[in-house]
């Protein structure tokens, strides 16, 4: 389908509020704060496993036919900070620095020390820290027999390293990967992208709030019925639909509050 700007932007917003929505609740997570900071924790293995399943589609391209570009809610959310379509009296500031600041932390790449015990290997590995979450998030989703692009990425990215593995090899590379990168490293990482997202979150909604304003008509002043006025340029019944959704998510405060995570959280990996 054909969508002008501002509809794109309603399409995209929605699918980011509601990616975060599913990973970023008292549901999946619990909170401990203390004097210094605080610590996101996910509730069990389960719910690790699931957040990471959900980030990686935050991470994936979307599909064309349903959104009018082939990117990723991350990537949209940049352009959208570039020229965004609500933005009154800067209000797009915190979003564009939530965004900026985790697209460069997942681009960042990290050395990590590692064992797989599976092909007798010892290592250093550079990776950046979202091929390590698409990795593993692909791991948490599928059974081995779904992963063999991901196999075949492991040994692409031990080449890059300097060290070479089989085809096969690749494949029983699987479990060790996933055991040192998800149920360590993305353990560690877990509070500090819960932050990340969150404020990504709260940056939507500051974002917004200038829009939601506008946009929102009481029937009468006795009534608690509202409507919502279509911004220019949304037109098609679906972005409206979209538009509705996402004001009314505006409407109420995001379910985790703004934190900071204990920096001794954030100093490895």
């Amino acid at each position: 389908m054909k969508f002008t700007s501002i509809e794109q932007e309603v399409i995209f917003l929605k699918a980011s509020n509601e990616s975060i929505g599913l990973m970023v609740n008292h549901e999946v997570i619990k909170l401990s704060e203390g004097d210094n900071g605080a610590q996101a924790i996910f509730k069990t293995s389960i719910h690790q496993r699931f957040f990471n399943i959900i980030l990686v589609d935050f991470l994936s391209r979307s599909a064309e036919e349903v959104t009018g570009e082939k990117i990723s809610s991350l990537e949209a959310l940049v352009k959208i900070c570039e020229t965004p379509n609500f933005n009154q009296h800067n209000s797009v500031k915190s979003l564009r620095r939530a965004v900026t600041a985790f697209k460069k932390w997942l681009e960042h790449e990290i050395k990590v020390k590692v064992w797989f015990p599976s092909v007798d290997l010892g290592t250093k590995v550079k990776i950046q820290r979202q091929e390590i979450i698409k990795i593993c998030g692909d791991i948490s989703k599928h059974t081995f027999s779904r992963l063999h692009v991901r196999a075949r990425q492991l040994k692409s990215i031990l080449k890059r390293n300097g060290k070479e593995v089989s085809d096969d090899d690749g494949l029983l590379l699987l479990d060790d990967f996933y055991e040192r990168f998800h149920t360590d490293i993305f353990t560690y990482q877990g509070s500090h992208i819960v932050e990340q997202l969150n404020g990504i979150r709260w940056g939507i909604q500051e974002y917004l709030q200038p829009e939601l304003k506008r946009s929102m008509v009481y029937e009468d002043c006795t009534s608690p019925r509202y409507r919502y006025t279509y911004p220019n340029g949304v037109k098609t019944e679906f972005v409206k639909h979209c538009y509705q959704t996402l004001m009314n998510d505006i409407r109420t405060t995001p379910y985790i509050k703004r934190f900071k995570t204990y920096k001794i959280l954030t100093r490895r990996y």
